[in-house]
């Protein structure tokens, strides 16, 4: 079972919202900062020098404004102001520091700050641009803990939202299973050892009957050591992605949730190009194969109907070659948007290479399949793509196979056949196999 986890990653990764507002008295620093938040995450900065300009900028951006990073003596305000003003108004906060030692930074972590950055450490900038896009990325995630302490659930709760995260909360095993099953889009759960009923052991293993570990992290915590060896091992055995040993520090809370759902990103990044094809965003070969050999499976077991359609672009080489590759590569994506647009979310689509795609309908018998193939060959023949001054008419050929082979592989056969009876019989048009 999959959850929305790659959805998640794909959405914050092409728009990361929000503004920052960063407070500083020093002019360059504030200047190297501001721009390296905007050129490397396209976020807007928004730079003040003092507590007073400060108030300004958010009562003119309010809730757009997605964190702050200020150092905590400012001209006009000392430390204990700065942080009520702005915890007040819940809006996140990041200290930058250029004075640190133990006593200060056990001052501001005691404070409901997100993180402390030091001015003169030299990867102080890059860590800076990290944070900004680790909140950012976190607005789309939800986390659930599971804790029969309200301290514990509450406060690991409570820095959760600190971080970004939307957060759920159950006090017992079952309670957070349920939840889990009715949101899919959950990226984290964090889950104590001792819990009334079932422990977080058998917690952990029932979820990982349903999400593989790239799917869902698991942080499992806990205050206590077990006979049968330390609890950390247990719960890293059966399943989870990371362990946590009460009482925890905030900061180590969030160093940990954020390598935890970073390693999910990158995993689902890695998946999708894997998967995806990277000039119009369809499903790749290799992914249509993988996932409609399942389903080809699932709906012969149930004696349900499908269809394939293996679909060409008419003249497509005359495209290229009149207009060049790039207006190729405008036809290719207007189509392909076209074809996500028309088609039901139940079927499956993929550039197959070059000019040409293929399409499985499950639940659908021949007539209906070829009513949705004409009605696709219709909105694409009234469709032109324009490309600077050139407006490119298109076509499609379809061949269609609905009669059910021994194979997936002898379906696309026969509707690649069917194809070429299509483009043989002069193109545009749909032919069934």
């Amino acid at each position: 079972m999959q959850n929305s986890f790659q959805d998640n990653a794909a959405r914050t990764a092409m728009a990361l919202p929000g503004r920052v507002l960063l407070i500083d008295n020093s002019r360059a620093y504030a200047t190297i900062v501001s721009s390296a938040i905007a050129d490397r995450l396209g976020i807007e900065v928004s730079v003040a020098d003092s507590l007073a300009s400060a108030r300004q900028l958010v009562e003119q951006w309010g809730d757009q404004i997605l964190l702050v990073l200020s150092g905590l003596v400012l001209p006009d305000a000392d430390e204990a102001s700065v942080v009520h003003y702005f915890t007040h108004r819940r809006i996140p906060l990041v200290v930058v520091t250029g004075v640190f030692d133990h006593a200060t930074r056990e001052r501001i972590l005691a404070q409901p700050v997100i993180d402390y950055v030091l001015k003169d450490n030299p990867s102080s900038v890059d860590y800076l641009v990290w944070l900004v896009q680790r909140i950012s990325r976190n607005r789309a995630l939800t986390a659930l803990v599971i804790d029969d302490s309200n301290f514990y659930r509450g406060l690991i709760g409570s820095l959760l939202k600190l971080y970004g995260f939307a957060v759920l909360e159950a006090a017992d095993g079952e309670a957070g299973l349920e939840l889990i099953k009715a949101n899919p889009q959950l990226s984290l759960v964090i889950c104590d050892f001792e819990l009334p009923g079932i422990s977080g052991i058998q917690v952990v293993r029932r979820i990982r009957g349903k999400y593989a570990r790239d799917r869902l992290a698991v942080i499992g915590v806990s205050a206590s050591e077990s006979v049968r060896g330390p609890i950390s091992a247990q719960f890293i055995k059966s399943g989870a992605n990371d362990f946590l040993h009460k009482p925890f520090l905030p900061e180590e809370l969030f160093c940990r949730v954020a390598q935890n759902v970073e390693n999910l990103e990158n995993i689902a990044s890695l998946r999708h190009m894997a998967t995806t094809d990277p000039l119009t965003g369809l499903r790749n070969r290799r992914s249509f194969f993988d996932t409609a050999q399942r389903r080809f499976q699932a709906l012969g077991s149930q004696s349900r109907s499908l269809a394939v359609a293996m679909m060409d672009i008419d003249h497509f080489k005359k495209v290229n070659d009149g207009h060049g590759h790039d207006c190729g590569d405008a036809v290719l994506v207007g189509v392909s948007r076209l074809l996500a647009a028309s088609l039901r979310d139940d079927d499956l689509v993929a550039r197959f290479g070059g000019e040409e795609f293929c399409v499985l309908f499950p639940d659908l018998d021949e007539s209906k399949a070829r009513k949705i193939c004409e009605t696709l060959r219709n909105a694409i023949e009234s469709t032109t793509i324009t490309f600077g001054d050139a407006v490119i008419p298109v076509t499609i050929s379809i061949g269609l196979c609905s009669d059910r082979r021994d194979s997936l592989h002898g379906m696309l056969t026969q509707a690649d056949q069917a194809l070429y009876r299509a483009k043989a019989a002069g193109r545009n048009r749909v032919m069934t196999a």
